[in-house]
């Protein structure tokens, strides 16, 4: 097992139990620089050892009324079974989505937690970038950046950005 200095804190542990399983979640540990994604998975033993089955990926995306939208996709492929892919929406507005997209985007390769089941077993590595996909992921972030301005960043919901989300999905 890697030691990374990923900390979670009790709250933390207690709403990964409730995560479906193979659905990864950052976790921000505010304060800090230290970004961690952490995955649920059935049986531990099968990632201890083994090639990261993990991929990820950034995109930007402009709505037609203008709204940004920070995607970040991941498909995870383990050794078993088939894989399994999702995406998460970062708002570049929302003060929490954009410290972790400053978190992200400062690291060279990204801690991974592994948790069982159940929680009370845990494997943790690190994934380390591409350098070509980071600064690919720097140029789209830096031109959005530039389009944003010096908007004000929001502690509330955004309602014309889960309507772009929307779009973005073809719903």
């Amino acid at each position: 097992m890697t030691q990374t200095g990923i900390v979670i804190n009790k709250e933390s542990w207690s709403l990964l139990q409730e995560e479906p399983l193979y659905c990864p979640r950052f976790i921000d540990r505010a304060g800090t620089d230290e970004l961690a994604l952490v995955v649920r998975v059935e049986l531990i033993d099968f990632f201890l050892d083994a090639q990261l089955p993990l991929t990820i990926d950034l995109s930007t995306w402009q709505s037609p009324q203008g709204t940004w939208v920070v995607t970040v996709t991941y498909r995870l492929h383990p050794t078993f079974g088939p894989g399994t892919g999702g995406m998460f929406y970062l708002n570049p507005r929302q003060a929490t989505d954009s410290e972790i997209l400053r978190k992200f985007l400062r690291q060279e390769a990204l801690s991974i937690v592994f948790l069982n089941e159940d929680c009370a077993e845990h494997y943790t590595t690190r994934l380390f970038f591409d350098p070509q996909a980071m600064a690919r992921w720097w140029h789209q972030v830096g031109a959005m950046k530039i389009a944003l301005g010096e908007s004000k960043l929001r502690e509330e919901s955004d309602e014309e950005f889960e309507q772009a989300v929307r779009e973005l999905q073809g719903a």
